[in-house]
């Protein structure tokens, strides 16, 4: 068990009133299970206690009072026999706590226990010398346990081996993980080859050894489909376009004769709608136009003009279409034609050219510059919740220039903070408890 994400527990030394006293590493932690009025107020009353401690440089102490996690850390410390000073006691009597509730360290106090560390009968007398002696022994025992197991874990801090993830589902990685102390960041990939929810790829590989609180990042399978779109009526090179802008290859590509324009799409296999895998080919069935009367052989007119190739197709009464390509043969030469030469057609059958053009490259406009941010007031208004009270609040302005505090004092449940500020540009605002952000919101 971890608490607070930062204190991993290593036993449980005694649970009373409510309250849990671990020993976590590098120090004691007691936990407050705070559900009620009367246990707040207690809680609050030993906050109270520690600070005056920490005040007069008596302690070291970590207090949480965020909600659900109501906890007091001490750094372990050689315990010590020696009396409490007198001014930390006047100063512990009007909050309920006495000598019986300190254990002393040299040069000052090691912790502040919630309840007495040492009972006698009501109205008796101290018993005899071990009686006496038996707690403190124990104390300092446990005190030198805890410091023996810091130094260890300082000296020879714990690492955990990443297991091998790929393949696995995302439920067994979080499972694999869950007990290492490491930490799991999920990033998307998509290969729909593989399962969904399939880890595809992690970072560092298997095998790398990486200290508690280190991050192993994996990408997680998505394996998306993408429907084939409708490409029937749009010319040949319209619907390769679309389709290598989706991902898709390009096919077979069949033609007949037909009603439609020399070169429009009559229909798709796989048809449209179907969920396709990038990469995924598609075949295309393209119109070559409608002869009438006898076939005729197609004359060969590669290495043609353009001019002369189309006098040629209309004098033997085929329907040209012209598709111009980028090439460094002279210009409105025939690079290639479809159907292929001495092909038997019927007039009014289409057939396609290929005619050289000289490439030409653009350039584009450059974009123009983003406009300066500008310089605004903004104004803060702001009620404090009921969970700041006697809290450390601090409020920040983020914009162009960074981030720069505003406000920062003892919190106050229902303090009304106003202000008007300069801000260049885009400006929000910050509100910290006991320096952890809780909230962030736009003027």
């Amino acid at each position: 068990m971890v608490i607070d994400e930062r204190y991993p527990v290593l036993e449980t030394l005694e649970a009373r009133d409510g309250v849990t006293l671990y020993r976590v590493e590098g120090g004691v932690l007691f936990l407050f299970d705070v559900r009620t009025p009367e246990d707040k107020e207690r809680f609050y009353r030993y906050r109270a206690a520690l600070r005056r401690l920490e005040e007069m440089g008596l302690l070291e102490a970590t207090v949480s009072a965020k909600p659900g996690r109501y906890y007091a850390f001490f750094p372990e410390k050689p315990l010590s026999r020696k009396a409490p000073p007198k001014a930390a006691l006047e100063a512990l009597v009007p909050l309920g706590f006495g000598p019986q509730h300190l254990a002393m360290a040299e040069g000052g106090v090691a912790y502040l226990a919630p309840w007495p560390l040492l009972r006698r009968p009501p109205g008796g007398k101290p018993g005899g010398f071990w009686v006496r002696v038996a707690p403190g022994l124990l104390l300092a025992l446990l005190g030198l346990l805890l410091l023996l197991q810091g130094l260890y874990r300082y000296f020879n801090p714990p690492e955990y081996a990443v297991p091998d993830l790929v393949g696995r589902s995302a439920r067994e990685a979080f499972a694999l993980l869950k007990d290492t102390g490491l930490e799991l960041l999920v990033e998307e990939g998509n290969d729909p080859t593989k399962p969904k929810e399939a880890v595809l790829a992690q970072d560092p590989p298997p095998g790398t050894r990486l200290r508690a609180g280190r991050t192993v990042r994996i990408t997680l399978n998505q394996a998306r489909l993408t429907p084939l779109p409708d490409l029937k009526g749009l010319r040949r090179e319209e619907a390769e376009e679309r389709l290598r802008a989706m991902g898709f290859l390009l096919g077979r590509v069949a033609e007949v004769e037909g009603e439609a324009p020399l070169g429009t799409v009559l229909s798709s296999f796989p048809p449209a709608g179907t969920p396709l895998a990038p990469g995924a080919s598609v075949d295309l069935l393209v119109s070559r136009g409608q002869g009438v009367g006898e076939a005729v052989p197609l004359p060969d007119l590669r290495g043609l003009g353009r001019e002369e190739a189309l006098f040629l197709l209309n004098a033997a009464g085929f329907l040209a279409q012209v598709e111009e390509e980028p090439s460094g043969r002279p210009q409105g030469e025939v690079l290639d034609q479809a159907p292929a030469p001495g092909t038997p057609l019927p007039p009014g059958s289409g057939v396609r050219l290929r005619v050289a053009v000289q490439g030409r490259v653009e350039v584009p406009d450059l974009p123009p510059e983003p406009p300066a941010p500008q310089t605004r007031t903004v104004e803060l208004s702001l009620t404090l919740p009921p969970e700041a009270e006697g809290q450390g609040v601090r409020v920040t302005l983020l914009d162009a220039r960074g981030e720069r505090v505003v406000y920062e004092g003892e919190g106050q449940a229902g303090l009304l903070l106003q202000g008007s500020y300069e801000a260049l540009g885009e400006a929000r605002f910050r509100l910290y408890l006991d320096g952890v952000p809780v909230q962030e919101w736009a003027p």
